[in-house]
């Protein structure tokens, strides 16, 4: 079958048939509809924190501290809500927008990857009953529009392997966004960057390899210390001086002497830091990776808890079962999705954990897009004919149909392996 390229929109309608599609609208409405009701729009909190320096920026034109630039997006958009006296359900309803927008687009490339409307919709209902995730969407802070933004970068970028200008406009832009969304953003530079050379640059010649991967590493050295050195309440040495698990929860009565440089606040640092605290280092980190994989918060109740260890301990553990068979199948867009999950670990050891989990939130969307094979085998049944939308992505010239029990049907051509591998690639 050769796809010709088409538009977004063309490509909803085409590829989201009528059952899933409604089951999806009607939980999405439903789950948000009820964090509505049942919190309204929050405007306490952090909240408050982005609300201040939207009317801050609405007066005189700046923020308090540079390294609220890095948050201009949301805090723009409540400046625009003050401005015009719009009320705050227009912020609230744009965050549900890209939010709605994430979702399909995830249940589109779980389709395309997987080939089966029945995981790709069970898929995304898991993805839709990830409550802490989406109760974000009624507050006035970052995290609902970066994790869907970040979403709908991830699912664009894994969906294809050939970029043309436009579509590499549409990811720089879209990473551009992110950056000034959270400063976690910064971490999808060189998780993006480093797919894109994988995919457009592995034949190419060794010069080309090398310029692009010191313009590659330059760049992310480049925002990433910049965006550390913003200053504000931003001080990274803070969480090892008084021993932070949670963010700003010391563990210490009083500050640790530990050996610095510097204002702290910069890659070299970080990594001075680490070479002269090792011990100490060592033994945060560990401590700082079990309260982000562990997810637990003593002061939640049992029935929270209890959500919260069956539904993410059951796609971090499945995730890890279906690695191999991504690697085999999808090397690259399997890098990819782990990537971000690597990144913000890695950030979260050199900082602190969140106390409600928002930094893992982030990123569960990527863990249970992973898992999904792993779904695939317990509800596919062998002998069972393949959904009809499936052979959209099925190459006609595929010389045998896929086995129904295979959770990787013939579909985007696996960019790391050869020329002409059965397939079609969506367009861009």
């Amino acid at each position: 079958m050769n796809l010709q390229p088409t538009s977004f929109l063309s490509r909803l309608r085409s590829t989201y048939p009528g059952k899933p599609m409604a089951g999806i609208l009607i939980l999405w409405f439903f789950i948000n509809a009820f964090f509505l009701w049942k919190n309204g729009i929050v405007t306490t909190g952090e909240a408050e924190k982005y609300i201040y320096q939207a009317q801050l920026y609405v007066t005189t034109g700046h923020f308090t501290t540079p390294n609220f630039w890095l948050y201009f997006i949301p805090v723009s958009l409540i400046s625009l809500c003050l401005k015009f006296h719009l009320g705050f359900g227009w912020f609230v309803a744009l965050q549900l927008f890209v939010n709605l927008a994430a979702t399909l687009y995830f249940f589109r490339t779980a389709l395309t990857f997987l080939g089966s409307q029945k995981i790709a919709f069970a898929g995304t209902l898991l993805l839709l009953l990830n409550l802490p995730y989406q109760a974000f969407n009624t507050f006035l802070q970052t995290e609902s529009f970066f994790q869907s933004v970040s979403l709908l970068l991830s699912c664009y970028l894994i969906s294809r392997q050939r970029f043309s200008a436009r579509a590499l406009a549409t990811i720089f832009f879209t990473l551009l966004i992110l950056s000034m969304t959270r400063p976690n953003g910064l971490l999808y530079w060189p998780a993006v960057l480093l797919y894109l050379f994988l995919c457009s640059l592995a034949k190419a010649s060794p010069a080309r390899k090398w310029s692009f991967g010191i313009v590659a590493a330059f760049l992310s050295f480049f925002l990433l210390n910049t965006a550390m050195s913003s200053g504000g309440e931003l001080d990274f040495m803070l969480p090892f001086r008084e021993e932070h698990i949670i963010c700003g929860t010391p563990t210490l009565l009083y500050p640790a002497n530990i050996h610095t440089t510097g204002t702290g606040n910069s890659i070299y640092a970080l990594l001075y830091y680490i070479t002269h605290n090792f011990g100490q280092f060592i033994r945060l980190a560990a401590l700082k990776s079990v309260s982000f994989w562990g997810v637990y918060r003593s002061y939640y109740s049992t029935l929270h808890n209890g959500f919260l260890m069956v539904y993410f301990y059951s796609i971090t553990l499945a995730a890890l079962v279906a690695i191999p068979r991504w690697m085999k199948s999808y090397r690259l867009p399997a890098l990819y999705l782990l990537s971000p999950v690597l990144l913000t670990w890695i950030t979260v050891i050199l900082t602190c954990d969140d106390w409600s989990n928002r930094i893992y939130l982030g990123i569960s969307p990527y863990l249970l897009f992973v898992r999904l094979p792993v779904l695939f085998r317990r509800l596919e049944k062998p002998g069972r004919t393949k959904d009809a939308s499936s052979q959209l992505y099925t190459s006609s010239s595929q010389p045998y149909p896929a086995s129904p029990t295979d959770p990787f049907p013939p579909g985007p051509p696996d960019p790391s392996g050869p020329p002409g591998t059965p397939g079609t690639k969506p367009g861009d």
